[in-house]
């Protein structure tokens, strides 16, 4: 008698890469490595994970906090992976290689940064704040990264997701039934490609996926955001992208 064999679904990244291995990153990998058990026969996908020390240091850590990640170096990370998620802090992004977050089956980088208060962009990435007359407004940040991203070489899209639920909540709120708790799932125009990926993975892991278009509109769930640090369903998460010129005064 033959037996199932776990496949990836249609469509689903088969790889992810992250940088960063703190909280955020091991939290989202731990995530991704409980995608078999809310989708009985779907594969999780390999998940590479890079940081400053090592991969032989890297790897006693993840032993610890995502043992289903392997360690890489950070020039590894994209080398074989569908996509990349920069996990690091907001404030140190000028300390990375940018050219190494895309590799030749790279679909689209996913930036899960956040601004927070008392810690601003570095100087590199502040040249691409948008230049608005009346000051700053809410997403500046947010487009600023982007901006730099492909600035620095950066060639396929760059997506937001991960960004609206803390990494305490990320590897234990998804579920296999409903309610299902939503993420936003965000890119500009000429990205959906690759963010249809992205929600499928979401998916699997246990979320409802919301996609928007539109990079500034993640500032309505950002910090400081008026739907920032809620659980929302799809439909709540929905109508607060597409309403978000209201709630921020744009």
């Amino acid at each position: 008698m033959s037996g199932s064999t776990p496949t990836s679904a249609p469509g689903l990244p088969d790889s992810v890469g992250i940088l960063g291995a703190g909280r955020a990153g091991t939290s989202l990998a731990r995530a991704l490595a409980r995608i078999p058990r809310l989708a009985p026969g779907t594969d999780a996908p390999r998940v590479l994970l890079a940081a400053t020390r090592p991969p032989a240091a890297l790897r006693h850590h993840l032993g610890i906090y995502a043992p289903e990640a392997e360690a890489v170096r950070p020039d590894q990370l994209a080398a074989d992976t569908q996509l990349t998620v920069i996990a690091v802090p907001r404030e140190d992004l000028d300390e990375i290689e940018v050219p190494d977050l895309v590799g030749p089956r790279t679909l689209g980088v996913v930036d899960l940064t956040n601004s927070w208060g008392g810690y601003g962009l570095p100087d590199d990435v502040t040249s691409f704040l948008p230049d608005v007359a009346g000051g700053s407004r809410p997403g500046d940040d947010t487009l600023a990264v982007a901006a730099w991203l492909r600035d620095r070489g950066v060639t396929v899209p760059v997506l937001r997701a991960f960004f609206d639920i803390s990494h305490h909540d990320l590897d234990s709120a998804g579920r296999a039934e409903e309610p299902l708790r939503a993420l936003a799932v965000g890119s500009d125009h000429g990205g959906e490609q690759a963010r249809a990926a992205l929600a499928l993975l979401v998916a699997a892991m246990g979320y409802a996926p919301v996609q928007f278009t539109g990079l500034r509109r993640a500032a309505v769930v950002e910090p400081e955001g008026p739907g920032f640090g809620g659980e929302h369903t799809a439909d709540e998460l929905r109508h607060l992208l597409d309403t978000a010129s209201s709630h921020l005064g744009w």
